[in-house]
């Protein structure tokens, strides 16, 4: 009776803890995806521990690390599947103080397993509502 008393608490406390984690690492998101805008292709890498990198004109921005006027900085990205559509933060760090120096707010929308649609607030934007005005649709890569 003990047994069967630990397995219902293990499972409960299981259930519990799995319904708070967090979207990264969400094999959906976790990709290389191309995407296309006025002629101009670029890339999205989301990776399964939470670093997010741009690729635009051979120029990348974003990962673990990169620079940015001589100071080291790394991006990782954060999405909230509660929200309608899910929303997600890419978070720019100070890796020499390890401390958030700002956020591109956006929101992103898998289409399929193969295609997402993303638009973002850039310059210190606010987050879109839909996906009416900037969105590109991403196809993943691999």
């Amino acid at each position: 009776m003990k047994i069967l008393k630990a397995l219902s608490l293990t499972a409960v406390l299981f259930m519990f803890l799995t319904s708070f984690t967090a979207s990264v690492g969400d094999s959906a998101h976790v990709g290389l995806w191309k995407g296309e805008d006025k002629g101009d292709m670029g890339y999205l890498e989301l990776t399964s521990d939470g670093y997010a990198t741009f690729e635009f004109q051979g120029e990348k921005m974003g990962g673990k690390s990169y620079y940015n006027d001589g100071v080291e900085l790394a991006m990782t990205y954060e999405i909230d599947n509660k929200k309608t559509p899910a929303h997600i933060d890419f978070i720019m760090i100070d890796k020499s103080e390890n401390s958030e120096l700002g956020r591109l707010k956006g929101i992103i929308d898998m289409k399929s397993r193969d295609q997402l649609n993303l638009a973002i607030g850039f310059g210190g934007g606010s987050r879109p509502a839909d996906f009416t005005v900037d969105a590109l649709l991403f196809s993943r890569v691999k």
